[in-house]
């Protein structure tokens, strides 16, 4: 259906695409905060993940059918390295606000170029080492505490949410080198399959098993999170990215992070201090900077 919409209106379909992808991730952000109050955040994403992949499987069950050894291995690597920034992203979420945990899983947008450096190398533009360094900061203001007292400190949620930034970025940079081999249902639901492993490996090693009652508003907040907060999101993430341009694509990721801290202080009470909201800022001008192409148009001849 998108391929189609897409051969008839262009990369207007992957723009849209991308921003309905980026508002149903911030809402995510709050939803998986909700749960987190009647789940251990790795046995959550068990949860979520089991059903997601499941679900993928049925319904992309004709690639699985034709999946080489090739795909298999491919999938993998796309996998876990999602799987581990899931899992570090939830963790980190358990200890930090929403809108903070947005920001800061936002990072792997700058990191990207850095990694394809060393994949390919390929030295990155000079933008990005502008833009690494307005990030840097950036990341800094929002993670760090006690700038006005001088009592530096960086909690746990902080440090957890900034490491899944790095699965994040690797996980970007193995789907982009490896659909090119593989198809696009098959990687994704490859990252949904290794989550889920992941997911449950962590959960046996660090987590007691959930004691709880599956209420109504529970029940709901996890059928968003598996249709509309994961399978629904990364389909249209990866759809979006394939038919907008890269450069469109980073001006619209910022809007996940915005999104996520507006549903947090109108839903969940949250509040950012203005330090926190300059270093946000900051970090949506690195992520513009990176991706946005600043060349100039040639002018007419007079």
């Amino acid at each position: 259906m998108l391929e189609k919409m897409a051969q008839k209106y262009g990369a207007s379909v992957g723009i849209a695409a991308l921003i309905i992808a980026a508002l149903l991730w911030g809402g995510e952000y709050v939803v998986a905060k909700d749960v987190l109050d009647v789940m251990p955040p790795n046995w959550s994403n068990v949860v979520r993940m089991f059903l997601t992949s499941l679900f993928a499987v049925i319904v992309w069950r004709k690639h699985f059918k034709e999946a080489t050894l090739s795909d298999w291995k491919r999938g993998a690597i796309c996998g876990c390295c999602f799987g581990l920034g899931s899992a570090l992203q939830i963790m980190g979420l358990a200890l930090t606000n929403a809108g903070i945990n947005a920001f800061l899983a936002s990072a792997y947008v700058i990191l990207v170029p850095f990694m394809v450096w060393a994949v390919e190398k390929h030295r990155p533009k000079g933008k990005v080492f502008v833009s690494a360094l307005i990030g840097l900061i950036g990341v800094s203001i929002m993670s760090v505490t006690g700038f006005s007292t001088g009592e530096l400190s960086i909690g746990l949620g902080e440090v957890l949410t900034l490491l899944s930034a790095f699965g994040y970025g690797g996980a970007i940079v193995a789907v982009d080198k490896f659909t090119e081999k593989s198809s696009v249902e098959f990687i994704t639901a490859s990252q949904f399959v290794f989550t889920f492993l992941i997911a449950l490996v962590a959960a046996l090693l660090m987590e007691e098993p959930p004691q709880m009652e599956l209420t109504a508003p529970v029940f709901l907040e996890f059928v968003y999170l598996i249709f509309l907060g994961t399978f629904l999101t990364q389909l249209l993430f990866t759809y979006g990215t394939k038919y907008a341009s890269a450069n469109q694509a980073g001006v619209i990721f910022p809007l996940e992070s915005v999104s996520a801290t507006l549903f947090g202080c109108l839903l969940l009470g949250e509040q950012l201090e203005i330090v926190q909201v300059i270093g946000g800022l900051m970090l949506i001008a690195a992520i513009i900077i990176s991706n946005v192409s600043f060349q100039k148009k040639p002018g007419r001849e007079l």
